[in-house]
């Protein structure tokens, strides 16, 4: 991961890169509609990217729910970038960033297939699963 960096998009085109990301992942991958992937909240978040030199191959969005209170969604990494790390960093630089905005809990909707993944990240579960996008998700929460 030499090359690999992380970073809040700053620009129009590191938003695109990022959002055509989200959607070879959930849509295409996942099966997920674009009309619920792309639902409306990209305006009003906050946005980072992970960055191979100038190629976007991570991604993930926060919404600020209360002044001390973010949620972490659309997480996604470029497939042949997978199982190296860059989801942890992701989390990681995140948990960084927000805390610098003062935000003490960070919530998130984990797929269940992956929930041992944020576990390991310090996250715990909350309440019972549900379906949402037609995917099986757990509530899981984190404080910093």
């Amino acid at each position: 991961m030499d090359n690999i960096t992380f970073k809040l998009v700053t620009n129009g085109e590191e938003l695109r890169s990022a959002l055509e990301l989200r959607r070879q992942v959930f849509v295409q991958e996942q099966g997920v509609s674009e009309v619920l992937e792309y639902d409306g909240y990209d305006d009003k978040a906050l946005h980072m990217v992970v960055k191979d030199e100038e190629r976007v191959i991570g991604t993930a969005r926060v919404r600020f729910l209360t002044t001390s209170q973010a949620k972490i969604e659309r997480i996604a990494v470029f497939r042949p970038f997978r199982r190296r790390g860059i989801g942890r960093n992701i989390i990681s630089f995140l948990k960084r960033e927000l805390k610098s905005k003062q935000i003490e809990h960070i919530i998130l909707h984990a797929q269940c297939a992956v929930t041992a993944f944020y576990k390991s990240c310090g996250f715990v579960e909350i309440g019972p699963t549900f379906w949402e996008d037609g995917i099986k998700h757990i509530k899981m929460q984190l404080w910093l």
